[in-house]
């Protein structure tokens, strides 16, 4: 990255953990500072940014105590590559890191990739895959009055266990404040492991108002459904959403025979609801920013809205 990549960048947000993050990162790895040995103060990487941004007039003005602050945060955050390894002991870009944090992204885009194979493989057969629930969950949402809603379940950029399958928006406006209310729904085929994939739906709770956990299941035997599930959802605060279909279609599904879901033989049946959560703020705007959601006008570019 050069310095007018740098400007660009710091151009596109005005959250200042972000800038003073991007602007450290930058000055640590054009000094090639990538050990503790060489760590820079706090005061030497801000003096260098006061260098730069002389010679720039489009770079924010931070000041001298906002930056350190933010900087001494910045390091301590397990996300960042910017280490710190005690007061005074300076800062450095720790490559180390970097590397653990790609091999981690290559098992985990390795596994994806597995899981993609698959799904592929049972679409092409004409098996029902959880892909092919989404349109039908998608359409629930909207009926919740949702105004925005998207499948991104192919998003990877939330992290282990932290990437929902189907986002809904609501979106209110207070006195020009913009209020936004997200619903999360993680998709399963059938009710197999529930007790593992339940907390995929737990962990969305962190930025999301509703959670969701989803599954296809025989209508004709709801009241066989372990009576835990209703009483971890209702201990974890996440809802439990069921996509009944016929017993017959469901022997279908339970020996991978081909069946295809219809708006005809199917219905949505909300076994739990899921109650109302306030999400901390910081989880939320990051999860809303990974969605390339920025400022309030992103918002209505969002996925889709109802057609009408």
């Amino acid at each position: 990255m050069d310095v007018n990549e740098l400007s660009s960048e710091l151009s596109k947000t005005n959250d200042r953990t972000e800038q003073i993050e991007k602007v450290s990162e930058f000055i640590l790895n054009q000094k090639k500072i990538f050990n503790s040995d060489k760590a820079l103060s706090g005061t030497q990487i801000f003096n260098e940014y006061q260098k730069l941004s002389s010679e720039d007039n489009s770079f924010p003005s931070i000041p001298k105590n906002t930056f350190g602050i933010y900087l001494s945060k910045i390091s301590n955050s397990a996300a960042s590559r910017i280490n710190c390894q005690g007061r005074k002991q300076g800062y450095y870009f720790d490559r180390i890191f970097e590397q653990i944090e790609e091999t981690t992204k290559t098992h985990a885009e390795n596994d994806q990739e597995f899981e993609d194979r698959k799904q592929q493989e049972a679409m092409e057969k004409g098996n029902l895959h959880e892909k092919h629930l989404y349109p039908f969950l998608e359409q629930w949402l909207f009926q919740l009055d949702n105004e925005r809603v998207a499948d991104i379940s192919s998003n990877r950029s939330q992290g282990k266990w932290a990437n929902p399958d189907l986002v809904g928006l609501k979106i209110d406006n207070l006195f020009g404040n913009t209020e936004v209310e997200i619903t999360t729904i993680e998709a399963k085929l059938t009710i197999e492991n529930w007790e593992q994939w339940i907390f995929e739906a737990v962990a969305h709770t962190i930025f999301s108002s509703r959670s969701y956990f989803a599954f296809v299941h025989s209508e004709d035997h709801l009241n066989k459904i372990d009576a835990d599930l209703k009483h971890y959802a209702e201990t974890f605060k996440v809802g439990v959403l069921i996509i009944a279909i016929g017993a017959s279609d469901y022997l279908k599904i339970q020996k991978k025979e081909q069946f295809q879901l219809t708006d005809e033989n199917y219905k949505i049946v909300e076994y739990s609801p899921a109650p109302f959560n306030i999400p901390h703020v910081k989880f939320k705007k990051r999860f809303l920013k990974n969605l390339g959601i920025h400022e309030p006008k992103d918002l209505y570019c969002f996925g889709k809205a109802v057609e009408t």
